[in-house]
């Protein structure tokens, strides 16, 4: 089945689409080092598709300064120079926008004649999915909050209508369209009316469950077999004529024998203090006994040869102090309270604004969502260990999202950071994938 994905961030959500078989022909997003991060990824398919991943793996050794991805890339591309040509069509970097108002952005007319162009570079005469999902910042409750009234002047408010362009223009089958809760509310529920309304008008039902009632069809991704607790929405869109009902997701939820803990995510990773640990380069694993990995553990260790993205945060002294507050409060089973904190270690006047402002991923406990604004502080993502005493790593993060250790992640930290805290977790996307295959592919 050939799909297209739009505004793709690092690829979680079509990281499943892919091993389900789909072929993905075009990725469409505007940050430049996710366009990088899906560049390392597609040619990770391609040399494992073709049973040569030791080149990937001497690739990963070699690359670790992103200043110099493009030349650590020819060792690949002289064996396989037509991988080149594939990365050229099928990962576009750009912005959806109108270019009077803003010179970063592409026109949805250009980007369509790409699309096309892709298509005809893969034989491809139609599209049969659609997928992905809108930036969602004035969309979530957070996100909303922040913008106040802003939120409503938003232009990322209307994004929606450069997917429901495409949409249009490729009249797929169906479509996936994945949020945050935020936006079945946003505007009043103004915006997802209308949502309903011009999906409606160009010939597409949009579904946001099984139930009537909006609200109840939010879903929790660790009830499908995500180690994270992450609510979200998975719109379902399709043809009026094909009378399509919602995919069951529950029919393919990922089952584990263990605890969906910290613990289990994370607690073969190599210790780390502040400041210490890799950006980029290959860290081999710490030497452990198949026998002392989790099954989540091993899953995540498939087709790698060790780990990257694992460099810790420089910690202040301060910062450092009230982590190990928030670990001991932790390891008795309660949430730190910013007013708890002694008098010496509060640095803000308006105590009630940052009361959950610190706060850990239990060793024992289900890790709370991960959300984008890792990449500008660690504070809500500490790490369970006190002897560490320090905020998660980007491979820290990315494991609990659940992308696999070979999955590398292009660019300076804070790129990294953003990238994975706005992805679709791929055990998800693979949970929605075979759903949504289900549907299609049912005579």
């Amino acid at each position: 089945m050939i799909v297209i994905d739009l505004f793709t961030g690092a690829g979680g959500l079509s990281e499943g689409f892919h091993e389900e078989g789909y072929k993905i022909v075009a990725q469409i997003e505007k940050e430049k080092w996710a366009c990088e991060t899906l560049k390392t990824r597609l040619i990770y398919h391609f040399l494992n598709k073709n049973n040569d991943l030791e080149l990937y793996f001497e690739f990963l050794r070699k690359s670790f300064n992103y200043k110099t991805l493009d030349q650590d890339r020819m060792i690949i591309f002289k064996k396989y120079p037509e991988l080149k040509e594939k990365i050229d069509y099928e990962i576009l970097n750009r912005k959806f926008g109108n270019p009077a108002n803003d010179r970063e952005a592409t026109s949805s007319s250009d980007i369509i004649k790409e699309i096309y162009a892709s298509l005809k570079y893969n034989n491809a005469t139609s599209v049969d999915l659609i997928i992905g999902g809108p930036p969602c910042q004035v969309y979530s409750v957070i996100g909303r909050s922040r913008l106040k009234e802003a939120a409503n002047r938003d232009s990322r408010n209307y994004l929606f209508y450069y997917y429901l362009n495409i949409v249009k223009e490729f009249e797929p089958k169906a479509f996936v369209f994945e949020n945050v809760p935020g936006i079945l509310t946003a505007k009043d529920r103004l915006i997802f009316s209308v949502i309903q309304e011009e999906f409606d008008n160009i010939g597409y039902t949009i579904l946001s469950g099984n139930d009537h009632e909006h609200k109840n069809n939010i879903i929790d991704f660790s009830d499908y077999g995500v180690f994270q607790r992450r609510k979200r929405v998975v719109l379902f869109g399709f043809k009026k004529e094909l009378n399509y009902t919602y995919p069951d997701f529950s029919r393919f939820t990922e089952y584990w024998n263990e605890e969906k803990n910290t613990r289990n995510i994370i607690g073969d990773l190599p210790s780390l203090s502040p400041g210490e640990g890799e950006d980029l380069k290959l860290i081999e694993y710490p030497f452990q006994n198949n026998s002392e990995l989790s099954e989540y553990q091993k899953k995540m260790r498939e087709n790698s040869m060790g780990i990257m993205n694992h460099k810790a945060r420089a910690v202040r002294d301060h910062d450092r102090m009230i982590y190990r507050i928030a670990i001991e409060y932790s390891n008795q089973g309660i949430q730190l309270k910013y007013n708890e904190l002694p008098n010496d270690l509060k640095t803000h006047q308006n105590e009630e604004s940052f009361l959950d402002r610190f706060k850990v991923h239990n060793w024992n406990e289900i890790p709370h969502t991960i959300v984008a604004h890792i990449a500008k502080d660690g504070h809500y993502n500490i790490h369970p260990d006190i002897k560490q005493a320090r905020s998660l790593t980007v491979r820290e993060v990315a494991r609990i999202q659940s992308f696999p250790d070979n999955y590398k992640f292009e660019g300076p930290r804070t790129a990294q950071f953003l990238q994975v805290g706005n992805a679709v977790p791929p055990i998800m996307s693979r949970v929605i994938a075979k759903a949504v295959k289900h549907i299609l592919t049912s005579p």
